[in-house]
């Protein structure tokens, strides 16, 4: 979502606020055209022109962004119905959408942050002063900060590839992550875990036939996306060519008259998808435009997480982001509506969790080698080697690893000891967990760094159906062998929109890739890449192996793996030079 700028201040009851922060106020609203919505007692709420926004009756708060009413046909909320003021956890199970809502209850303010984490909330204390706000970048381009990068954060980015941590890589700007609320009261700021994906993993009885699932999922998803599409007047649908997004386009053609559809030309040798974005778009009759990705339109030395208090942007992205951004502008659009996040909530695998879950659930039997006979399938290989892998697990179980650790170029002396990322609300399993439910956690928690850092952003909101909470809720209940029934990845999801979607891309299993276009984009920029990597920030402060990246900026260790770690390296010394330069 577009995170149109709302900035909250909390003082202390009964004393002003410090000259740097009233400063720090005026500018803000002054520069950036923020509106007063809330002003009570020690609590201020300023916002951006015309975002959405609930202002809550007697000096209750707001509700800042999108927020729909699980009854009443999911619904737009509005501000005088029942159930605004009651406890987060109540909250969070009568009402869904894209919001932070700032609210007063007892003496004490909440700030609560929905769980798909479609809107930004970040925290600083200054001056006894509580400021959350959507736009952190404000907080240092006033002054009322100054940029202090933070290395060791920095360094778990890129070891711990999208776990976040509630600290940012800038010291002393925290971030409040999906699904929790900060209470401020004279006794100081408290954070708690309001939701978690964990209580929705138990699988459901009445979800254990497969058509009961797709039906459950075809309707939970139309309802959201229908709600979400009604919120906009002019969307732009991102048509791949994969399931997910040709799912997204289904639904919203349904609820819009004539969203643009929008697809990318890959350049040679990478797979092309247009002939299968093509046949969505002619089956659902909408209008679809086909952008082709150019190098021109990437800047490796540029960081489109510049205004963020960590890096988390990839630079490739921008050949997808510059050409959506000139279509959103050239027809008035103010929403791309996107699949990403589908596979993260669709029970996406290549794994052997599925055996495992069912085998525990359900014991030897039939069901459990159809399971084997479907993984096999997926993952291309034969059912003697599933099972020798499910005896091996069953025989040797061990524990995992709480995230996976891909040093990547960073320095032996770093990695060995550089502490995992603290911090995260649902990374830690409970007992008894199965296999395939923590992967699916997992996954979700991982694509949380990936909904924030688009160029395209300044010119139109960007939304993530698949990711809203009812749909994420729903997924996580349904047992992970029924995502991988008749040997297809997202199983589920393939049969709830089978009668909406051309046969081909239902059947579709391959994925598209921009391999090529990374190759081709090193080649293009090597000589400065090599500049800032082995002359930049990340060597100065010994987190790289600078003779490993300059190995495969020479191209003796370029595999596909260096490729993505090179460019994600890029990204983050271009995120560096933005802050230190501050």
């Amino acid at each position: 979502m577009n995170p149109a700028a709302f900035v909250v201040l909390l003082g202390q009851a009964g004393r002003s606020p410090s000259d740097r922060v009233a400063s720090f106020t005026r500018a803000v609203q002054a520069r950036q055209g923020l509106s007063l919505l809330h002003q009570h007692l020690d609590l201020v709420i300023l916002g951006g022109g015309g975002a959405p926004h609930l202002i809550l009756p007697d000096n209750g708060g707001v509700i800042w962004g999108h927020l729909f009413n699980r009854g009443a046909g999911w619904t737009r909320a509005v501000a005088t119905q029942n159930g605004l003021g009651a406890p987060a956890e109540t909250f969070v199970d009568a009402f869904w959408g894209g919001y932070v809502a700032i609210r007063r209850s007892l003496g004490a303010t909440e700030v609560m942050r929905d769980p798909s984490g479609e809107v930004p909330c970040y925290h600083a204390a200054v001056d006894g002063t509580h400021i959350f706000t959507s736009r952190p970048h404000l907080l240092f381009d006033t002054g009322l900060l100054i940029a202090k990068p933070d290395w060791t954060i920095i360094a778990q980015a890129l070891a711990w590839r999208d776990l976040r941590p509630a600290r940012t890589a800038l010291r002393g700007v925290s971030e409040l992550q999906p699904g929790m609320a900060a209470r401020i009261s004279d006794d100081g700021l408290e954070t708690r875990c309001i939701w978690t994906p964990w209580s929705f993993t138990r699988e459901s009885p009445r979800l254990h036939s497969p058509d009961a699932a797709a039906e459950a999922v075809r309707d939970t998803v139309t309802r959201c996306l229908t709600a979400w599409s009604r919120s906009f007047q002019k969307p732009i649908v991102e048509i791949s060519g994969g399931l997910d997004s040709a799912i997204v386009a289904a639904v919203a053609r349904q609820s819009q008259d004539a969203p643009v559809g929008l697809t990318f030309a890959p350049i040679t040798g990478d797979p092309d998808e247009t002939p299968y974005a093509r046949a969505v778009a002619s089956h659902l009759g909408l209008q679809l435009e086909t952008a082709r990705l150019d190098l021109t339109d990437v800047d490796v030395t540029l960081s489109d997480a510049r205004l963020l208090p960590r890096p988390c942007a990839r630079n490739f992205a921008q050949a997808l982001d510059r050409p959506s951004a000139r279509l959103a502008s050239a027809i008035g659009a103010d929403v791309f509506f996107s699949g990403g996040g589908g596979d993260n909530v669709f029970g996406y695998s290549q794994s052997i969790a599925p055996v495992l879950d069912r085998l525990a659930r359900q014991g030897i039997g039939w069901g459990t080698f159809a399971t084997v006979n479907d993984v096999a399938r997926i993952a291309q290989t034969d059912i003697w080697q599933v099972m020798s892998r499910v005896v091996r697990r069953r025989l040797r179980p061990r524990p995992k690893p709480l995230w996976k650790m891909r040093p990547g170029f960073l320095s032996a002396e770093v990695t060995a000891s550089l502490p995992l990322p603290f911090g995260h609300p649902w990374l830690q399993a409970p007992t008894g967990a199965l296999s395939g439910k923590h992967a699916h956690v997992m996954s979700l928690i991982g694509v949380q760094n990936h909904v924030e850092c688009f160029g395209r952003l300044d010119q139109a909101s960007l939304v993530f159906p698949l990711l809203s909470q009812p749909v994420m809720e729903l997924c996580l209940s349904i047992p992970s062998w029924q995502w991988v029934a008749g040997g297809r990845n997202r199983a589920i999801a393939r049969d709830a929109f089978a009668d909406m979607l051309p046969a081909s891309v239902i059947a579709r299993q391959s994925k598209g890739a921009f391999d090529g276009f990374a190759v081709r984009l090193i080649d293009a920029y090597r000589d400065v890449l090599r500049t800032m990597l082995l002359g930049g920030a990340l060597a100065r402060q010994k987190l790289i192996d600078a003779d490993a990246v300059a190995r495969a900026l020479d191209g003796r260790d370029q595999d596909d793996e260096a490729i993505v770690q090179i460019l994600a390296l890029a990204d983050v010394e271009a995120w560096v030079r933005v802050w230190e330069a501050r």
